[in-house]
């Protein structure tokens, strides 16, 4: 197995269980103005979505603790590495109010425990409560406009509904929590493209000079119709572009989409502004997806898939992507797919299974659970292979959840507008033992 990077081997460690965190040091963090949820940073140049409640488990041997004012990451008790979390940034305060809630609880003391969404957990508080929509009732039905994610990244979701939820043959692994539930659907609802824009004039104005170390990312539950969302993913960049005049000049604007039944809506969708997209296929063999996506999408056939990414390629200049999902499905068949996909120079997000959404129903029922580190070692070092075999770079780095491009030598430092001033302090202390 190739030799890899300390920085890089404890992310994946790390991935693999999950963090422990007291609920007092939540609010802590909380209060001082970290954002709140578990995008971490080991040293300024590697970071990753780590579980702070250990994937429901109690046994993660990570924990995190406070020690002379450093946040660290002990392992079974014994020191592994110091760490940082994002500043919580200014334009993370404009969030819509769904209709139905606008007069409910809200509380801003929740901290995203999992992902973007997958579970929150009130600060000061143990569990996670049983209700599968805890999620509108913990934050009042208020989500933000604009999302941070791992290594610089700004996420706008349109929906947090989707379409196979609603049918109730949702994929067995999907991350969006709760029931489906219309006033979910963002787009739909009165005045919001409108206020996403002046959010994003929000975001554009505090990140100034350093937009460009930002990349910008539109996903969504997948949205009916032959264009599976695509006429909502340009309305969202057109709100954008009417509030500030133009598009921000970020490193890339991502489309993150099921691929349209029409080719003509991927030319629209670079018409908008779209530089790269991404359709993820997430598990490669044909019955495994019929069992795992038990919907439209899990009946396509991956010969649609390749059609769409080869006329794709044709009109993004960026990045043409997708996603396989290891822990789920044979290892051997998804690194056919891998390096089928990358033989037509579409790199794959190799992302390990994390038990959060409909995924904890998946773990209960079928036994499925986040791989080991040395099994996403091994297959980073095998799909690393692939990929220079076949003269393909690893895909650029979005969310985090994957660590192959870092398994690769490729590195991102964090922006200094979303460095917390404490850790200023602590960027001269060694990342790592």
């Amino acid at each position: 197995m190739s030799v890899i990077d300390k920085a890089v081997d404890q992310k994946i460690k790390i991935m693999g269980h999950g963090l422990k965190i007291t609920p007092q040091l939540k609010q802590e963090l909380l209060a001082e103005g970290y954002y709140h949820a578990p995008l971490t940073w080991i040293g300024d140049n590697i970071t990753g979505p780590f579980s702070f409640d250990g994937y429901g488990r109690s046994d993660s041997p990570f924990e995190v603790r406070r020690v002379d004012g450093q946040l660290q990451v002990f392992e079974h008790g014994k020191f592994f590495t110091n760490i940082a979390f994002y500043k919580r940034p200014k334009f993370w305060e404009y969030q819509w109010a769904f209709k139905k809630n606008k007069s409910g609880g809200a509380t801003t003391a929740v901290f995203l425990d999992e992902g973007v969404s997958s579970v929150l957990t009130p600060c000061g508080q143990e569990e996670f409560p049983e209700n599968e929509n805890a999620t509108l009732e913990l934050t009042g039905g208020k989500f933000p406009f604009v999302s941070l994610a791992c290594y610089n990244g700004l996420c706008i979701w349109p929906s947090w509904g989707c379409t196979y939820t609603k049918s109730k043959n949702a994929c067995r692994f999907c991350c969006i929590p709760g029931n489906y539930d219309e006033d979910k659907l963002l787009y739909k609802q009165p005045g919001w493209f409108e206020a996403l824009g002046v959010a994003v004039e929000a975001a554009v104005e505090e990140i100034g000079d350093e937009i460009g170390k930002f990349s910008i990312t539109v996903d969504a539950g997948t949205i009916p119709g032959p264009d599976k969302g695509a006429a909502v993913y340009i309305k969202t960049l057109e709100a954008i572009k009417a509030r500030l005049g133009y598009l921000p000049k970020a490193s890339y604007i991502r489309a993150v989409i099921e691929p349209p039944t029409d080719e003509k809506w991927l030319q629209a969708l670079r018409d908008a502004g779209y530089t790269d997209i991404q359709m993820d296929v997430d598990v490669y063999d044909e019955s495994e997806r019929r069992n795992l996506m038990p919907n439209a999408k899990g009946y396509r056939k991956i010969s649609d898939y390749l059609k769409a990414f080869k006329k794709a390629k044709q009109i993004f200049p960026g990045e043409v992507a997708t996603q396989l999902i290891a822990g789920i499905q044979n290892e051997e068949k998804l690194l056919a797919g891998f390096e089928q996909f990358a033989a037509i120079g579409v790199p794959t997000l190799l992302t390990p299974f994390l038990v959060g959404g409909l995924g904890k129903k998946l773990k209960r029922e079928a036994g499925a659970d986040v791989p080991s580190s040395d099994t996403m070692k091994r297959l980073y070092d095998r799909a690393s292979a692939i990929l220079v075999k076949h003269d393909c770079p690893p895909a650029q780095f979005r969310g985090g959840v994957s660590s192959l491009a870092e398994f690769m030598g490729k590195r991102l430092k964090r922006a200094d507008v979303v460095t917390h001033d404490n850790d200023r302090v602590h960027d001269r202390v060694p990342a790592f033992a």
